[in-house]
């Protein structure tokens, strides 16, 4: 791209300033995440394993730290920002974590455990001999490096600020992405080194905990084993929710804080700028080429450069987003109006959830919104990231010499972006003779609604049962009586993972106490499993895919609608659902 063409038209310098104080804050929330509820009970690990009395190299604090923050950004770039191994469960990375504190705290506890075991394996004396002593010269490294490595993934789960990262900023441009997640690692290993240094240098000072093999060194060795029992049970979850729900010093609402504001709003709600009252709100630059297209649905491969000569509309979606759904109407008038003119529709689909990523469920939604112009699967955003784009729905126009000239982010607006493209097929040479329909461009959104509400514990806010939580477990929620507004509970055996909360047994319940007209749900389950929907002070919940026994049959994974009422409603929804049925987020109407 010859130049940076931002989605809200910020000048470079704008740009640079948010980029800088993006850059300070990531760094202090770093600091900041040390001290979290979430962290204390790892502190203890962090400590006892950064003292050891025989090392005299004093390194031993910066080694754990620097493979901890090591740890946690590969953990991230593996797991999180690409699809290496998505098909791994992720209770594997936490089995594996909590054994290797396990296994690094009997080492403690028993020194000669490992001599005893090379020789148990009947390894020739000699050998042993050799392999003995080269282990206790490595081994004060190797633990130290396996400490900070066993707690990386431990780690990921505990700040706001690594939650915007990884939902906001890596799937938009990985590289920023990365570079925001290293500068908040920076600051969380600054704040480690600094609790680790103090914590060595006070025990120096104490007699009784500079015996290798006195009391002190084994209770630290215990402390190990109990911590890595926490971690595989899932009980290390529960101390840190029952933290975070105290979070007595605030220190998670002061993080939340520095996020940033423009990227902690609902990434599917945009408001509109005030350069999309123009006609045409960019400085001409030249339309990034396509790449890395996963398949193509309703068409041959396409590309901006075969398209040159014809007015081109790039538009960035993902089919569970409510408000791409709502702009598809005036897409498809769009393309039926003007094909015939030399206008090319080209539908970029960016996944949110990984269902998405599947073209046969691509394909199924094609098929029931009625869409006819090219689709274009985007699974790895690489496209998305060629136009620095960041919403669904997002629209790029074209004109005949591949230069962008309007872009529009979210919905409304249609009057004036079928006028632009009216423009530029006229510039391209074509009659156009079909009137503008006037159409409400307003998106009215109430202050008081309901925002987007992700079930899943990567990004999942407002639940009430925090104080019972546990990540890629069963367990038996009870569901909370007093509900707070726009919160959430559970009630029956559910598992709540990265994405969605999925229903274990026959009567599950989730209820929601919200405040909207409509409201949607993405769902997945097995085909025909009924969802019962109830709305306190309501027959009818009125929405879309809710039957006239008020159930919801499922039949893919998708966004229903499920609530429709004339009045602004501030009311609780009751679903029932079936086992098997996995709900990912919530998205509200005015």
């Amino acid at each position: 791209m010859e130049r940076d063409q931002s989605r809200q038209s910020l000048s470079g310098h704008k740009v640079l300033t948010t980029m800088l104080l993006t850059t300070l804050l990531s760094f202090i929330a770093g600091l900041l995440t040390v001290l979290a509820p979430c962290v204390l009970p790892l502190l203890p690990i962090i400590l006892g394993g950064s003292f050891n009395p025989d090392d005299k190299d004093r390194k031993r604090p910066y080694i754990i730290t620097a493979s901890l923050v090591a740890s946690l950004v590969l953990f991230t770039i593996i797991l999180k920002a690409s699809t290496v191994l998505i098909g791994v469960d992720p209770r594997v990375w936490i089995y594996f974590s909590g054994a290797l504190v396990i296994v690094l705290g009997l080492f403690m506890l028993f020194p000669d455990l490992w001599t005893k075991a090379i020789g148990k394996l009947g390894v020739e004396h000699k050998s042993q001999s050799l392999l003995g002593r080269a282990f206790k010269n490595k081994n004060k490294t190797v633990s130290a490096i396996l400490i900070g490595v066993a707690l990386g993934p431990v780690f990921s789960s505990c700040s706001p600020t690594y939650a915007w990262v990884l939902a906001t900023v890596l799937p938009s441009n990985t590289l920023l992405g990365l570079f925001y997640l290293s500068i908040y690692s920076l600051g969380v290993a600054a704040s480690l080194l600094a609790i680790a240094l103090l914590g060595r240098k006070l025990l120096e000072k104490v007699k009784w905990a500079t015996n290798p093999k006195g009391s002190f060194q084994k209770a630290i060795a215990i402390l190990f084993i109990i911590v890595g029992l926490f971690i595989i049970t899932g009980w290390d979850k529960k101390v840190q929710t029952w933290l975070v729900d105290k979070d007595y010093l605030n220190l998670i609402q002061l993080e939340q804080k520095l996020v940033p504001d423009e990227d902690k709003n609902n990434s599917q709600q945009p408001s509109a700028s005030s350069n999309n009252k123009k006609k045409f709100n960019v400085d001409p630059y030249q339309a990034p080429e396509l790449k890395a297209i996963a398949a193509w649905i309703n068409s041959d491969a396409q590309t901006i450069a075969g398209l040159k000569g014809k007015v081109v509309l790039i538009d960035f979606w993902t089919y569970s987003c409510i408000n791409c759904q709502r702009t598809q109407p005036y897409l498809n008038a769009w393309y039926d109006k003007y094909k015939d003119s030399g206008f090319v529709i080209l539908g970029l689909h960016a996944p949110e959830f990984a269902f998405e990523k599947v073209p046969g469920n691509v394909a199924k939604a094609v098929t029931g919104e009625g869409i006819k112009y090219p689709i274009a699967l985007d699974n790895n955003f690489a496209t998305w990231q060629a136009y620095s784009n960041q919403y669904w729905p997002a629209k790029y126009l074209i004109d005949k010499d591949g230069q962008v000239r309007y872009t529009h982010f979210g919905e409304g607006e249609y009057d004036e972006t079928e006028s632009a493209i009216q423009v530029l097929l006229k510039e391209a040479g074509n009659q156009i003779s079909q009137s503008i329909e006037a159409q409400g461009n307003a998106v009215v959104t109430k202050s008081n609604q309901t925002p987007e509400t992700y079930l899943g514990y990567t990004r999942g806010e407002r639940f009430a049962n925090a104080q019972e939580f546990k990540a890629d477990q069963t367990i038996d929620y009870k569901l909370t009586t007093n509900l707070a507004s726009n919160g959430w509970t559970l009630g029956g055996k559910w598992q709540i993972n990265d994405e969605s909360s999925q229903a274990m047994s026959d009567g599950d319940k989730l209820i929601f106490n919200y405040s909207a007209r409509e409201v949607y749900l993405v769902m997945d389950g097995p085909t025909g499993a009924l969802v019962t929907v109830s709305v306190e002070g309501l027959q009818k919940p009125g929405g879309l895919d809710v039957n006239a026994s008020n159930q919801v049959s499922l039949d893919g994974a998708r966004l229903y609608k499920i609530v429709s009422t004339e009045s602004f409603m501030n009311k609780k929804l009751t679903l029932t659902f079936p086992a098997g049925v996995k709900v990912n987020a919530f998205t509200f109407g005015g």
